[in-house]
């Protein structure tokens, strides 16, 4: 079984929630996240990462702020840390850094 660590972050992003919700999951999409879900209930959208060197997964909670027309984005990630390659560079990171680059 895979030793699998997390990290948390949370932005705070000017637009509804509706559409961070539309635009988070075709991010991932065109990131290349498998099997990822919108959930409008939970406001939540989900997606797999999966590349020779990192596997793992990122949870996307999209919440309305305290201010109007912004809206929090609590990003999480799970990824397996037992490997070679998590020795030289954070998997999570990189799934992070992978999900905030395709919201641009």
């Amino acid at each position: 079984m895979a030793i699998r660590k997390s990290v948390e972050e949370t932005l705070v992003v000017a637009g509804e929630r509706d559409e961070w919700l539309t635009r988070c999951a075709k991010g991932l999409m065109t990131a290349g996240f498998k099997d990822v879900r919108t959930s409008t209930v939970l406001g939540q959208v989900t997606g797999a990462y999966k590349t020779f060197s990192t596997n793992g997964e990122l949870i996307i909670t999209v919440v309305p702020s305290g201010h109007s027309g912004h809206t929090q984005l609590t990003l999480r990630s799970t990824a397996a840390v037992d490997n070679l390659y998590a020795l030289f560079a954070s998997p999570n990171k990189k799934i992070l850094a992978t999900a905030k680059a395709s919201f641009e």
